[in-house]
């Protein structure tokens, strides 16, 4: 894999436990994750600590539990971004391995949470407060 970036560092928070996954919101068809809800470490779990990652044009989804990710999936990332939790992993192996038609924009994102691990190919992520609210 390639070498990865942070983001979002001071909204997505690793502090030894990365957020807890409260909520994925799926697209209309049930096969790409629109966005997720999440508690930052240490957050109550009510609606004033509630924060949501947007994904924007989002195309491939994995989720790996946390009892199986392999110590390559994320290597040295989370001792080089101390706090981190979010990571741009850009045109990775795994996003090259898929077919790039629709994936010109696209880069590979992983979000380490508490019990998963979700890699993402889409053109970019946000943080939001707040739950998800889907427009329209």
């Amino acid at each position: 894999m390639t070498n990865g970036d942070s983001l979002h560092a001071a909204a997505f928070v690793h502090d030894g436990r990365g957020p807890e996954l409260r909520r994925v919101h799926w697209g209309e068809m049930g096969t790409v994750p629109l966005a997720i809800d999440y508690f930052n470490p240490g957050d109550t779990y009510d609606e004033a600590h509630l924060k949501h990652v947007r994904f924007l044009a989002p195309q491939v989804v994995m989720i790996t539990p946390e009892e199986v990710i392999g110590p390559e999936a994320i290597g040295d990332l989370v001792l080089r971004h101390p706090g981190a939790a979010m990571f741009d992993r850009g045109r990775s192996p795994w996003l090259a391995s898929c077919s790039q038609k629709h994936l010109g924009k696209c880069r590979h994102f992983q979000l380490l949470f508490y019990d998963e691990l979700i890699d993402v190919i889409a053109e970019g992520v946000e943080v939001r407060q707040g739950g998800f609210r889907e427009a329209g």
